[in-house]
């Protein structure tokens, strides 16, 4: 089937006019253009919830951090464990979301801090944080890192921005 279809092409090609060979190349290139050009940021607002969470082991792997992915469910409150060559830990809950973040997120990743016995708690989104985000994670020591600050971790990690 794939050896006729490539002899149809051939045949099809060689017969064709012109401007059909150039908008069929034109066409190409602008889809591997395009391609190329999808930023990471980009193709992470098309992940679902756990492409995001395996996509976060990969950044933080190249960060430099062992990683522990968490089961799907029953999680605890934590997508993720970090562990630092220093051996300081961190839990991180991944929200990739289209709205800002609320303060559930910080209140699930504040209670995985004792329950995994790590240093501290970080929530990772692709977006931003309501004023109740920000307002409960500085009491609980949470980290909350949105769009920008990930952006710039991937860069960190030899990502495309």
């Amino acid at each position: 089937m794939g050896l006729s279809l490539l002899i149809a092409i051939g045949l099809w090609w060689g017969d064709a006019p012109i401007w059909s060979i150039v908008a069929c190349v034109a066409i190409g290139l602008l889809w591997l253009i395009w391609r190329m050009r999808l930023s990471t940021i980009h193709r992470i607002d098309r992940m679902d919830g756990r492409e995001f969470e395996l996509f976060l082991e990969e950044v933080f792997t190249a960060l430099g951090y062992t990683v522990t992915v968490t089961p799907a469910s029953r999680d605890f409150g934590a997508d993720l464990l970090l562990e630092a060559e220093d051996g300081w830990s961190i839990a991180v809950q991944a929200k990739r979301y289209e709205k800002a973040v609320g303060l559930e997120a910080v209140q699930q990743v504040a209670a995985s801090v004792p329950y995994y016995g790590v240093n501290e708690g970080w929530v990772v989104t692709n977006s931003s944080y309501t004023e109740s985000a920000y307002e409960l994670a500085e009491p609980n020591q949470v980290r909350l890192i949105a769009r920008t600050e990930l952006e710039e971790m991937l860069k960190q990690a030899g990502f495309k921005r």
